[in-house]
């Protein structure tokens, strides 16, 4: 069944009052993304005759329009079902085969806006996963970012508190604006304050009581999910969220994020000549849709380095001195 099918027959559905409570689940979440608005104007139309008659089952025009008509519930409640495994299974769409969890995913040179079950707003970089429940419960707002980057401007609440799960890492707040980094192709997890006043700490962890930083405006956490070490610094919060506006920012980052970041975006494997190479940090701002070449010649030029590229392999190393020829006697 196609997309289309499937979403006029739920709006149908929930015009006469006849979707189950996993089915509203769906229909909810498909409204706040936009995806019904015009069908909800037009629900008992040519083409929802036509659904019925394209998949082989034929009832009366009058039975059509009558909620009583027990054989059209059954009927409809049948095509409903297939087209939601059909719909839902597709990549990149909100995934309702884990019981009351909603899963959204991005792919590479994707964003995403989210509207979360409270009114918060979270926008999803590329390349990244989030999860989050049908509805929160009573006293607690909790998602969990599963991998990559995201924007969240969370609607206060001060009776039950908003909490992100990333990579070992969780993240308190009340109602503020802040960034997660956690790319699971990256050595730390980053999170960035916007607006308003941030909880990091480490998750549970039982030989010891975990650490625990408070972010302001302005500041920024990197916790290293290898050897757990939590740092707290000041920084410009802007370059943080710069890849909302579409640019690819690198600020005081180090060569060893830098690379991996490039290797995900572009498909590339890129090594260091020396491996020294990976604890230079550099900052350099482009945009999104610059070609890796443009890149590569722009980092090098910066930082006195080559490369050479062979098979998408790419290989940095330090750009020799060159010694000048000495002064004839």
């Amino acid at each position: 069944m196609e997309e289309k099918q499937f979403l006029e027959i739920l709006v149908k559905r929930y015009v006469a009052n006849e979707l189950s409570e996993k089915e509203l689940e769906a229909f909810f979440h498909l409204l706040a993304q936009g995806k019904l608005d015009s069908l909800l104007n037009r629900y008992l139309d040519k083409e929802s005759e036509m659904i019925l008659k394209d998949n082989q089952i034929e009832f009366p025009a009058s039975h059509l329009l009558s909620k009583s008509s027990r054989g059209l519930s059954i009927a409809a409640s049948v095509i409903l079902i297939l087209g939601m495994v059909f719909f839902l299974a597709k990549p990149g769409i909100v995934n309702f085969l884990k019981k009351g969890v909603v899963s959204v995913k991005t792919s590479k040179g994707e964003k995403k806006e989210i509207k979360l079950p409270d009114g918060s707003t979270v926008w999803l970089n590329e390349s990244s996963r989030i999860e989050y429940p049908v509805k929160f419960a009573e006293d607690i707002r909790k998602v969990v970012l599963v991998d990559g980057e995201a924007y969240f401007d969370i609607k206060r609440d001060t009776t039950k508190p908003f909490n992100v799960e990333a990579s070992g890492t969780n993240t308190k707040v009340l109602g503020t604006a802040f960034n997660i980094r956690s790319y699971h192709f990256l050595e730390s997890v980053q999170v960035t304050v916007t607006r308003g006043k941030v909880q990091v700490e480490e998750a549970a962890n039982w030989s010891r009581k975990p650490q625990r930083k408070i972010l302001l405006p302005n500041e920024q956490v990197n916790f290293d999910t290898k050897t757990k070490s939590i740092k707290k610094m000041a920084v410009n919060s802007a370059n943080a969220v710069a890849w909302k506006e579409g640019k690819l920012l690198f600020d005081n980052e180090s060569f060893a994020n830098v690379t991996a970041i490039l290797e995900n975006k572009f498909g590339v494997k890129i090594a260091f000549a020396d491996e020294s190479m990976k604890s230079y940090h550099m900052s350099a701002e482009f945009i999104a849709t610059d070609s890796l070449a443009h890149i590569l010649n722009l980092l090098s030029l910066a930082n006195n380095l080559d490369y050479h590229l062979e098979n998408k392999q790419i290989t940095l190393l330090k750009k020799k001195k060159n010694i000048a020829n000495p002064m004839p006697m």
